[in-house]
């Protein structure tokens, strides 16, 4: 009789309460997902025995499962005095490189001390090296990213369930998250990850303040209000210089300082030569005018990327002005929305093509490690970035209010027949709270658009994708794995859960800092247009503080838990959106505070001309008291400094001050020696060739002498009195 497929996907898999393997430690262990649906059974075999005689050759032990469809899992794992080891190895290079100031005691007992004392996400790093980095450095080479194993589809550390659940749940009943919750989350998922919560915290606590302004601004102040304009800059220059002390305050806490020294190649990292330095080093060359040709194509790709996106955003925003301010035709409420619809609809497409080109190009430019690679993607992807979400807005904010009653009738004209009469340049009316409502509709929809694509329509993809994995399983005339091997039924939970986990995707911790980057920009860049913009913000970055470790445990697989000390080039993105706030808050505040074609703006009104030619003045001075502000906010909060930073300083000044007791301790003891070393620095001194040496060996001898001399010059001088008074 056929046995009937059960195509349900239950709860445990996705979060389960229990496990039937409770002694399971996830801190040595690692999951190597190899696939040979498209490899022929020799090429297969081949390749799948040398990866496993690559990692079985650095002591590694295995043990390999049967995948879905056509796949095997190899668990990996690293044996205690093999972990202990490169737990050890990897502290004394950070001691060596300046990353820590302790160094790490060298007595037999030492390396079990240290596996002793480390926490998970530095036990899988090691592994995670021995596994994937190259022999040169100590690894078995196993790495996507090295494009030399056909099969491989993913090498991910398996998530520590148990931990998951009970963190998930002590922050769901927090309000704000305490740099032990951090240290909980870099203790899971390494530093990099952790550092991205601790930014998405500190900027949680920072839209408290211009959510509250915003809301008094809203209720109290004219509209485009230059008292909350100034009041938010102020707020984006004190938070953004707080975030960078905070950052290196974790970077200390967390022995991450200065760890981009330690860096290794990256796997496909193409060099010309390898040459042995005077220190003995083995250094890769790649010249470097040829890196310096390969980046000057950013040039090209982002008149590029600017061109294509303009015209295209530019286009649709033209048609859809033009079909809403001066079409008087049939639907005319509904056909305004369809240009924006189709460019919803298009960008998403365009954007991915291009996401994909700046990937390529950074490939293409050949960086060295993995960092310079990812700071390659930052600077191109927020470039999109800047241009898909701002762009609409600056053309709004810029073009459409100041020239509108220009470029419609122009627009009109060159459209005969198709939208209606030709009207007339006083037709048409300047609306100046489309500004407000292209912010409002921006904000809000890339707000529920952002909530939708990270909890709803990844589980509704894996819903689906598991319900397709059981139809083509059921459907499948191949022979398949469990009737050939069926699971150990004390394993078979583990084993269902650890494949699930094979088919999510890895989860990538720049895209989630690029969502609060942009988000970070609208609030930066148009603050005085919507003030209550940041109430959605604190509300949206509340839950998805939250969701996001939910996201991380669930629907990705467990990040590898590489080391970062910080958020990477996205500070650089930070400090440009808050200059570029300087600028645009100004232009806002001086067009939109009151009409343009009028002179009684702020500045108008002070200068008693056209707002117009006192509009670069404006901008002039705002970017100048934006850059006095944040010299004085930068020196203020320097001035208070950084606990962790006081907290090293005092341990150093410690290490160095029992130093030099220790020696002083080694020096006074020398001074005490025994009647035959006095004798023999004696007998060596009377023997000295410098004979000026030899007249006063004995012990107090010079004192006597001293003293002497004194005696006799104090009783010749009062003789000599004596003779006088007389």
């Amino acid at each position: 009789m056929e046995e009937r497929f059960n195509f349900t996907v239950s709860r445990a898999d996705t979060f389960p309460h229990t496990d039937e393997r409770s002694d399971l430690k996830y801190h040595d262990k690692y999951v190597i997902h190899y696939d040979f649906g498209d490899i022929d059974n020799e090429s297969a075999i081949s390749e799948f025995h040398s990866i496993c005689e690559s990692l079985e050759s650095l002591g590694l032990q295995l043990e390999v499962r049967a995948g879905e469809d056509q796949s095997l899992l190899i668990f990996v794992r690293s044996p205690a005095e093999l972990l202990s080891n490169e737990i050890y190895k990897s502290r004394v290079k950070d001691w060596l490189y300046g990353i820590t100031q302790t160094q790490p005691q060298v007595d037999k007992n030492s390396k079990a001390q240290v596996a002793n004392s480390t926490f998970e996400a530095e036990s899988l790093l090691c592994v995670y090296h021995l596994v994937t980095w190259s022999k040169e450095t100590g690894g078995a080479g196993i790495s996507i990213d090295s494009g030399k194993w056909k099969g491989l589809k993913a090498v991910f550390p398996i998530h520590n369930e148990p931990a998951n659940r009970r963190l998930l749940t002590h922050l769901s009943k927090s309000l704000f998250l305490s740099k032990k919750d951090l240290d909980e989350i870099r203790d899971l998922f390494g530093s990099k990850v952790a550092f991205y919560f601790a930014y998405m915290q500190t900027y949680l606590l920072f839209l408290s303040f211009p959510s509250i302004t915003g809301i008094l601004a809203w209720v109290f102040l004219p509209k485009y209000s230059f008292i909350y304009a100034i009041i938010t800059l102020v707020g984006c220059t004190v938070f953004l210089e707080y975030w960078k002390i905070l950052q290196a305050d974790l970077s200390i806490r967390w022995d991450v300082r200065g760890v981009a020294s330690l860096k290794a190649n990256r796997p496909n990292y193409r060099y010309e030569k390898i040459f042995v330095d005077s220190s003995g080093r083995k250094n890769y060359y790649y010249p470097k005018w040829k890196s310096f040709a390969r980046q000057l194509l950013q040039i090209p790709f982002f008149a590029l990327c600017l061109a294509t996106l303009g015209v295209i955003i530019t286009g649709a925003f033209a048609i859809e002005i033009l079909v809403s301010e001066a079409y008087q035709g049939p639907y005319q409420s509904y056909l305004e929305y369809v240009p924006m619809l189709i460019l919803a609809a298009a960008l998403p497409y365009i954007n991915s093509l291009l996401e994909d080109t700046a990937s390529w190009l950074a490939e293409f430019e050949n960086h060295r490690t993995q960092d310079y690679y990812e700071m390659s993607v930052t600077q191109k992807l927020f470039l999109l970035s800047f241009i898909v979400n701002y762009l609409p807005i600056l053309l709004t904010a810029f073009v459409y209010v100041p020239l509108g009653n220009q470029i419609v009738p122009w627009l009109e004209s060159h459209l005969p027949g198709t939208l209606g009469a030709n009207l007339d340049q006083n037709f048409f009316q300047r609306d100046p709270d489309r500004l407000r409502n292209e912010v409002i509709a921006l904000t809000v929809t890339g707000q529920l658009s952002d909530m939708f694509e990270e909890m709803i329509l990844p589980r509704v993809m894996y819903r689906l994708r598991s319900w397709y994995h059981a139809w083509k399983a059921y459907r499948s005339h191949q022979a398949s794995f469990n009737a050939i091997s069926p699971d150990d039924p004390t394993e078979k939970s583990f084993l269902r859960r650890v494949r699930r986990q094979a088919s999510l995707p890895p989860y990538n911790v720049q895209d989630d800092i690029s969502e609060m980057v942009i988000q970070f920009g609208y609030l930066a860049l148009f603050a005085p247009v919507w003030p209550l913009v940041s109430v959605g913000f604190f509300i949206n970055n509340w839950i998805e503080l939250r969701s996001d470790f939910l996201k991380i445990c669930i629907e990705h697989q467990r990040p590898d838990p590489t080391r970062t000390d910080g958020i990477g080039p996205w500070i650089h993105s930070l400090d440009a959106l808050t200059w570029l706030g300087s600028i645009s808050t100004a232009a806002i505040v001086h067009m939109f505070s009151t009409d343009i074609s009028r002179s009684d703006t702020i500045l108008g009104r002070a200068l008693g001309g056209a707002s117009w030619w006192s509009l670069p003045i404006t901008i002039f001075a705002s970017e100048h008291i934006f850059l006095f502000l944040r010299a004085v906010v930068r020196f203020v909060l320097q001035g208070i400094g950084s606990e962790e930073v006081r907290r090293e300083r005092h341990e150093r000044y410690h290490r160095r001050r029992k130093f030099m007791d220790e020696l002083e301790a080694a020096h006074r003891a020398k001074q005490l020696l025994d009647v035959g070393a006095v004798q023999r620095r004696k007998s060596v001194r009377q023997a000295d060739v410098d004979i000026f040496w030899t007249k006063q060996v004995e012990h107090g001898a010079s004192a006597d002498v001293g003293v002497s001399l004194i005696q006799a010059l104090a009783k010749a001088s009062k003789s000599k009195a004596d003779k006088k008074s007389t």
